[in-house]
């Protein structure tokens, strides 16, 4: 029976199927219209059929000449001017076709028109009309099943990409992390133990939030602080490390680990060893609007092995590009001494 049903809806829906039943139709409704008493007869259906023949012509050249090769490109002038001969050329062929045509055609019948040229032209112009627009409906939702195809394409490349993406958060953020504690470990400081521990609570936060495609915003501060209170213990001076957050994140969400890229980045060049150097990281939340400001200088300190090679900072503007196109601004600034962010970043 599904099968019955899956042949029938595939027939139905060819288009020379389609177009054979509506001059069927067509051609019923007219005999209906032309006969005498209301019984079709033989004679009904010949005339009918002679009558059609000029209509039928005047629909092909419009639906397979006019439409696609002027209409379809915008051609509007030309098209109104063809049509309008295309129509008056159809209506002189109807005359001919009773005076001539038909008494070649069929000898044993005598046919005259029964309408006037402009009667027959209103008849043309009704199917011509009818069929231009059923045919410019059909090329509507054949353009927006490509758009929705088109669409859906787009949305499942875009979600693999993602899933691509932040499947390289954990291991960036793990290297960086690990290049951490083996620093502390090798000077054998007693910070190391409780690193290792603050570590594991922001993995347990960044596996479990990874795959989210939001999480609440107090929920990302809170990682926030989590990390820089991590990363101070590797600064030679904790205290110039400025991290502040200023508004409500209630009800925001923003998605996972999107800025601890920026701030980690403050950190993986050391220290700050000039006197009057800072990291300075400003977290502003105004109505839906989040501002992520930061700033470290560069240091020339090479003394720890560095593994981050740019894939962070790379992977979060394509992810900003992905999740917030034209919502989100990211300006970076980078001299001999700064390095330098501003997000701007609009929050649902």
């Amino acid at each position: 029976m599904d099968r019955l049903k899956t042949y029938t809806t595939a027939f139905l829906s060819n288009h020379w199927v389609q177009y054979f039943l509506f001059w069927m139709l067509c051609y019923f409704v007219l005999t209906k219209h032309f006969s005498y008493d209301g019984t079709i007869k033989k004679i009904d259906l010949i005339y009918t059929g002679l009558f059609m023949l000029s209509i039928w012509g005047a629909v092909i050249i419009n639906s397979f000449a006019l439409i696609p090769r002027l209409l379809a490109h915008k051609r509007n002038v030309g098209y109104l001017g063809l049509i309008t001969l295309t129509m008056l050329g159809a209506t002189w062929f109807n005359i001919l076709t009773y005076e001539y045509l038909s008494d070649w055609l069929f000898p044993d019948y005598y046919f005259i028109s029964y309408f006037e040229w402009y009667q027959i032209l209103q008849y043309i112009l009704a199917f011509t009309g009818i069929t231009t627009l059923l045919q410019l409906s059909r090329s509507w939702f054949r353009e927006a099943e490509m758009q929705q195809s088109l669409a859906e394409i787009k949305e499942e490349k875009i979600a693999t990409e993602l899933k691509a993406l932040r499947a390289q958060i954990n291991p960036h953020f793990l290297f960086n992390s690990l290049n951490h504690i083996y620093a502390l470990a090798v000077k054998k400081s007693s910070q190391t133990a409780p690193a290792v521990l603050q570590l594991s609570e922001l993995l347990r936060y960044a596996i479990q939030r990874m795959n989210h495609e939001k999480v609440p915003l107090e929920e990302e501060i809170e990682y926030l602080e989590k990390f820089v209170a991590l990363y101070k213990s590797r600064t030679h001076h904790p205290e110039r490390v400025h991290f502040s957050v200023t508004g409500s994140p209630k009800n925001l969400t923003i998605a996972p680990l999107l800025l601890v890229v920026f701030v980690e980045n403050c950190f993986k060049h050391g220290s700050t060893p000039l006197k009057n150097d800072s990291i300075d990281i400003s977290l502003s939340i105004e109505e839906q609007k989040l501002r992520l400001q930061t700033k470290n200088r560069i240091s020339q300190d090479h003394e720890l092995p560095k593994i981050s090679n740019g894939l962070g900072l790379e992977n979060v503007r394509r992810r900003l590009v992905l999740l917030y196109e034209n919502k989100y601004n990211l300006d970076i600034k980078r001299n001999d001494r700064f390095f330098e962010v501003d997000l701007e970043l609009e929050l649902l």
